[in-house]
Parts: structure tokens; C-alpha cells; sequence
């Protein structure tokens, strides 16, 4: 098998053909007429078949033949019992039967070939169409989706409206339920309403006809109605003398306990309230302390004039009268009377405002004062440091032109008096070395002054912003300072509505008023803590006369505004206070 392409198959003469031609079966020639057509090669490709035998190599080829047909199974070609000059005779039944079969094999391939090639079609017909009708389906199937999508999204809304519907409907059906229910015992109301009424119109009737036709002598009597029995359903006991003396013994106890306790609640309201009128007294003379006073005076004793220190004297004095008659007013309360103690509370009060208000705006005032006097000094500072640069300056120029002027005058001389070359080489090289010594100076003299001004500058500016943080912190202090003495002032005003017409009359100076209000209702109970409690306690019995003028005491509106713009209070005895809610609101 490797020398194929080297051995040449011998062709066959036309001896051969003729004589194996009238051998062939009838079926061979069949084969042979429908092979006719692919033996017609053309004439170059039967020389292609011609180079594999040649009259030189016919033996060479037929034994090739021979063995690779033995190798197939084929029958062998030459007949092993004759001998033609020493060697095998070839048998043509033989070689002619092998081609025969090689011939049928040849044509059963051609017809399987050409059956799969048909079959290959076909299934490639097959695949095109289930492929067509795979991409229809897919496209079917997506269609089918969005139908269902589109279905399912519209039941869902049919659903969504249905149980909207059903709601509807039920809430409907309570609704005529509940009409129905209201009627229903409306109805029963009004039956049962007209049946009373039947009877006590039959009653009144037959009464009305006894009292006509009874005589005049017979003792009128009261009948009951409407008799309402015991909650237990039992008869109710006789009357006699051990039952009512029970009776009233049972009164006279529960009163004596209300009265005990009422007493025992009064007491420790009044410690409560003299606990924080204390601390209140304490608050605002702390407020009001000297210390304070001086503390300021000293900071701002560089700004503020004689008179200003000549206030703050004044104010100490006022502190230090406040806080003896405050002291004084703390001993002598409880020796007062009522009416007398809540005047002089009352006084008190508006006095510690009025002085507190005082305070304030002298504060302010010398707060104003300071940092007025801190701009002009500022500005006045600046100015004297900006004349003193434009001195320095001009004296600086003057000093250039001078020099300028010496220089050229020199010049003027040099160029006037001849010299050598050496000596002018000198004179310039010094001249040159000076100048250069002298700009050398004049740099770093700049340099050090440019340093220094960037650290004026710096510094000037660090200044500036301390000063404005300084000044915002003031601002903040004095904001949080008057918004806590605020606070402090106006938190006195969040108790109950019932406490803070008790003692309402007891600042406009009435004594018959204050006669009235000298026992005032059990107030009710409410969870407080502490301070905070007694301060509301206090602040709903110790208010101002009215709340304009709290207000003008503590400069919130002018002396002069008119008394229309305030809030009014009720006419009502039960609401004469004022609420938390509405003050806040005016502030």
C-alpha cells in the first residue's frame, strides 16, 4: 500500500475486452450500460489511468492486483494448477468475477452515497422548516405572554375594583345598619317616652279629679312619681332616732376627714410657695448683686465715661436697698396678713421687674458704649498709624531725591575732570561695589519691612477676627443671658387654667375682693417635682395686674401703645387667667 502511487496498473488490451465481453451475465451488462455514462471520462483522465500500467510493468501490476484483492477477500487472480513457462497462468473468469464485484460495490456506494445525499437533504428541508416554525412558535409564545400579562394585569384591576365595591357595599350596610339600629331605638325611645307620658297623664287626670271631688278639709298631701329604688334592690330601713344620729355622725366624720385633709394640702401648698417665693427672692437678688455690676464696670472702665460709672454706683446702691427689703419682706410675711402679704408680694414684684428691667438696659446700654469706644479707639489707631507710614514715607522719598541729586552731581564732576583709564576703571569698580553694597542693604531693609508689615498685617487681622468672635461670644452671653432671665421669668406661666383666677383681684387693690379670695378652691392634684412645681404654683398665684403691663416692665412694647392690642381675657370667673399658649404667642 505504500508504493500505490509508484507501481503502474497494466491496461488491458482489446483481446481481453472481447473476449470477456460475450462472458458477462446479463446483469452485468445492465451494470455496465448504467456505468456507461461515468466510464466516458475524457481523454485526460484516461491517461491519468493509463500511468499506473505500462508494458513494462504488467506483471509487477497484475501481482499487485493480486495481492491486494487477496488481502479484500477477493478470489485470487492467478490459478494456482497451471503453469505457463514456470510461472502461474492468470485466470480471467476470475479476474473478470472480481471486477464484477468491484463494479457492484462501486454502484451499491454511488446508490448509498447518492441515498444519504437525498436523506441529507431531507433532513436538512426538516431542519429549515422546524427551525421556521420554532422562531413562529417562539413569536407565538411571546404573543401569548403579553396577552396573559395584559389579562392578568386587567383582572387584577377588575379585582382591585371589585373589592373596592365590596367595601363600599359593606361599609353601605353598616352605615344602613347603624340607621337602622339609631331609628330602631329612637323608636322604642319615643314609645317608651309616649307611655310615660300616658301615665302621667292619667295620674295628673285622676289626681286633678280627686282634688275636685274631695272635700276641702282632707289634708293635701305630696305623692312620688317616679320612686327610685335602692341600687341593691332591698327595701329601704325605718326612720328612727339611732339612724339619723348614725347618719349625721357618718356626715360630721366625712366632712371633718375633708376638711383634715383640704388643711393638710393647703399647708404644704404654702411651703411650696414660700420655698419658691425664697428661691425666687434669691434669683432676682443674684440677678441683681453688685458683683456683677463691678465686673462689668471693670471691663469696660476704659471706654465708659463718669456718668456711666456714676449708674453702676447707683445700681449697687439699688441692689444692696433691694436686698435688705427683700430680706425684710421674708421676715414680715409671715407675720401679715393675707391681703396685706399678697400687696407687698404684689409691690414687691413689679419693683424687682421694674428694677431687673433696669438692669437690662443699662447693660445694654453700656454693652453700646464699649464697643462704640472700641471703634473709635480702633479707627483712631488706624489713622494715626496710617499718618505715621506717610511721613516715613515722604521722608523716604526726600532722601532718594537727595541722593539722586548728589549722584548726579558727582557724575557731573567725574565727567568734567579728565582722568587716566586705570583710575576711571577704579573709580567705577568702586562705585559699582558701593552701590551693589548699598542695594544689598537697601534689600534686606526692604525684605524686613515687607516681614514685618506681613506680621502687623497678620497679626492685625488675627486681632480683628478675635475681636468679631469676641463679639459674637458677647452677643451669644447677652442673648442666652436675656433669653434664660426670660425663660425664668415666663415659665411661670404653664399651670393649669383653674389656679390663675384665684388671686386675680388681688392686684387691682380691692380689699373686698380680696376679703372674697381669701379662701380659695381645693385645687387638683397634678404630678410636679420639686422647684418647678412651686415656681407654676407661685406664678399662678402671684401674676401682674394685667399682662400689658408685665410686658411694658419688661420693655417687650411701649408705655404708649394702646391697650386694644393686647390679648383680652374672659369674662368667665372660671377663665380669667391667661393661658401659656396665648402669652408665648404675644412674646
Amino acid at each position: 500500500m505504500g508504493d500505490w502511487k509508484t507501481i503502474i496498473v497494466p491496461e488491458l488490451s482489446s483481446d481481453s475486452k472481447h473476449t470477456s465481453e460475450p462472458r458477462m451475465s446479463p446483469s452485468s451488462l445492465h451494470v455496465r450500460q448504467g456505468l456507461h455514462p461515468l466510464l466516458s471520462y475524457p481523454q485526460n483522465t484516461c491517461s491519468l489511468f493509463s500511468a499506473f500500467c505500462t508494458e513494462e510493468n504488467v506483471e509487477q501490476c497484475v501481482m499487485y492486483l493480486n495481492q491486494e484483492m487477496t488481502t479484500l477477500g477477493f478470489p485470487p487472480l492467478y490459478d494456482e494448477l497451471k503453469y505457463k513457462d514456470g510461472r502461474q497462468e492468470l485466470n480471467v473468469i476470475s479476474v473478470m468475477n472480481c471486477m464484477n464485484e468491484l463494479l457492484q460495490l462501486h454502484h451499491k456506494n454511488l446508490q448509498a452515497r447518492e441515498d444519504a445525499e437525498l436523506q441529507n437533504l431531507k433532513q436538512s428541508s426538516d431542519m429549515e422548516y422546524l427551525q421556521t416554525s420554532n422562531s413562529r412558535l417562539k413569536d407565538q409564545l411571546e404573543t401569548s405572554k403579553r396577552e396573559f400579562a395584559a389579562l392578568q394585569e386587567r383582572d387584577r384591576q377588575l379585582q382591585c375594583k371589585s373589592k373596592n365595591l365590596h367595601q363600599l357595599l359593606k361599609n353601605e350596610k353598616d352605615e344602613v345598619q347603624k340607621l337602622q339600629n339609631i331609628i330602631a331605638s329612637r323608636a322604642t325611645q319615643y314609645n317608651h317616652d309616649l307611655k310615660r307620658k300616658e301615665r302621667e297623664y292619667n295620674k295628673l287626670k285622676e289626681r286633678l279629679h280627686q282634688l275636685v271631688m274631695d272635700k276641702k278639709d282632707k289634708r293635701i298631701t305630696i305623692d312620688i312619681l317616679n320612686y327610685v329604688g335602692r341600687a341593691d334592690g332591698k327595701r329601704g330601713g325605718w326612720r328612727t332616732g339611732k339612724t339619723d344620729a348614725k347618719n349625721e355622725e357618718e356626715m360630721y366624720k366625712a366632712l371633718l376627714g375633708d376638711y383634715e385633709q383640704r388643711q393638710k394640702e393647703l399647708i404644704l401648698e404654702n411651703a411650696e410657695l414660700k420655698k419658691v417665693l425664697q428661691q425666687m427672692k434669691k434669683e432676682m437678688m443674684s440677678i441683681l448683686t453688685p458683683q456683677k455690676c463691678n465686673q462689668k464696670g471693670k471691663d469696660g472702665s476704659g471706654t465708659v465715661n463718669g456718668e456711666t460709672a456714676a449708674n453702676l454706683v447707683n445700681q449697687v446702691i439699688l441692689s444692696d436697698n433691694e436686698e435688705d427689703a427683700g430680706d425684710f419682706s421674708r421676715e414680715s410675711i409671715s407675720e401679715l396678713s393675707c391681703a396685706t402679704a399678697r400687696e407687698q408680694l404684689t409691690n414687691s414684684i413689679r419693683q424687682q421687674w421694674r428694677m431687673l428691667k433696669n438692669h437690662v438696659e443699662k447693660l445694654d446700654s453700656q454693652v453700646s458704649l464699649v464697643q462704640v469706644g472700641a471703634l473709635k479707639h480702633k479707627d483712631m489707631v488706624s489713622r494715626e498709624d496710617h499718618e505715621q507710614e506717610m511721613e516715613e514715607l515722604k521722608e523716604e522719598i526726600d532722601q532718594c531725591k537727595e541722593m539722586i541729586k548728589t549722584q548726579q552731581q558727582l557724575l557731573q564732576q567725574q565727567l568734567m575732570i579728565p582722568c587716566d583709564d586705570d583710575t576711571a576703571m577704579l573709580l567705577r569698580d568702586c562705585y559699582l561695589l558701593e552701590d551693589k553694597e548699598r542695594l544689598q542693604d537697601e534689600w534686606k531693609l526692604f525684605s524686613e519691612q515687607r516681614k514685618n508689615f506681613e506680621k502687623e498685617r497678620k497679626s492685625f487681622t488675627e486681632a480683628a477676627i478675635r475681636l468679631g468672635h469676641e463679639r459674637k461670644a458677647f452677643e451669644e452671653d447677652r442673648a442666652a443671658w436675656l433669653k434664660q432671665q426670660f425663660l425664668n421669668m415666663t415659665v411661670l406661666y404653664d399651670h393649669r387654667a383653674s389656679e390663675y383666677g384665684k388671686l386675680q383681684t388681688a392686684f387691682s387693690g380691692s380689699p373686698d375682693q380680696d376679703n372674697q379670695k381669701l379662701h380659695p378652691r381645693q385645687p387638683q392634684k397634678k404630678p410636679h417635682c420639686g422647684c418647678e412645681a412651686g415656681v407654676s404654683r407661685c406664678a399662678s398665684k402671684y401674676l401682674p395686674d394685667t399682662l400689658a403691663e408685665l410686658c411694658r416692665s419688661m420693655s417687650l412694647i411701649p408705655d404708649d401703645s394702646p391697650s386694644g392690642s393686647m390679648p383680652k381675657r374672659r369674662s368667665t370667673p372660671d377663665s380669667k387667667a391667661w393661658s401659656g399658649s396665648e402669652f408665648m404667642s404675644f412674646k
